[in-house]
């Protein structure tokens, strides 16, 4: 008496093999990044995420609100730049700059311009996106400039470095009319002198999440706060 499960396993390894690569690829882990950068951009060529030697992606740098969502493998470190080609015909890729990944599933990357576009380099930085990381009633605070900066926001007091940052949960400092306000004043120090260099009331929602970023303007070489607020997820 013949048996079926000979011919029956013939059949069905074809379908197993051809399952395989998709269900590894099911497994790989992967990771919600969304980006913003300052100050804007006088280059109007894309920017590529590399994913793996020879695969890129074109990623949007907004600079007045948080990108859409990109979904990509998980990787240790990102890097942005563009793909070129060498005297020999073969793509290479040119970074712009990196940074490590913040090991978690939903990330926000801090673009910073180091000049006028994107080839005078870009300074990365990878936070957690909400959760116990940046969500709603938080202030994200990044010093991209080369002076220390400090001051307070709401009844949050701050001190950074260059090139550090750091998150804000503060309380308002006044209430008017059911609205709640937060107020703020920075200063920075140069030459070990102390000075002010930005005063203002800012509303604030405990939905609200806002970016403060410090950096030097690459027209006037003056010191600029760049202010954005999206509401968390």
């Amino acid at each position: 008496m013949k048996t079926i499960f000979p011919a029956l396993a013939r059949r069905c390894l074809p379908l197993l093999a051809a399952a395989l690569p998709m269900s590894l690829a099911a497994q790989t882990p992967t990771v919600n990044l969304r980006f913003v950068s300052f100050p804007k951009s006088t280059d109007a060529d894309p920017v590529e995420l590399l994913l793996a030697e020879g695969q890129t992606i074109q990623i949007e740098l907004p600079t007045n609100s948080i990108s859409k969502a990109y979904k990509v493998p998980a990787l240790s470190t990102w890097a942005l730049g563009k793909s070129s080609t060498n005297a020999e015909g073969k793509s290479i890729f040119l970074p712009y700059g990196q940074t490590r990944s913040a090991g978690a599933g939903e990330q926000l990357i801090l673009v910073v311009r180091k000049g006028h576009d994107d080839a005078a380099g870009l300074e990365l930085t990878a936070l957690k996106d909400g959760g116990d990381g940046f969500d709603g009633g938080k202030y994200l605070l990044l010093n991209a400039s080369k002076v220390d900066v400090a001051g307070n926001i709401g009844t949050g007091k701050f001190t950074l470095e260059p090139g550090k940052h750091s998150v804000l949960a503060p309380n308002p400092t006044k209430t008017e009319a059911g609205r709640k306000y937060c107020f703020a004043k920075f200063y920075f120090r140069q030459d070990e002198e102390i000075q002010p260099f930005f005063s203002s009331t800012w509303r604030f929602n405990e939905e609200a999440r806002s970016m403060v970023v410090f950096y030097h303007d690459p027209k006037t070489r003056q010191l600029a706060v760049h202010t954005i607020r999206s509401f968390a997820r």
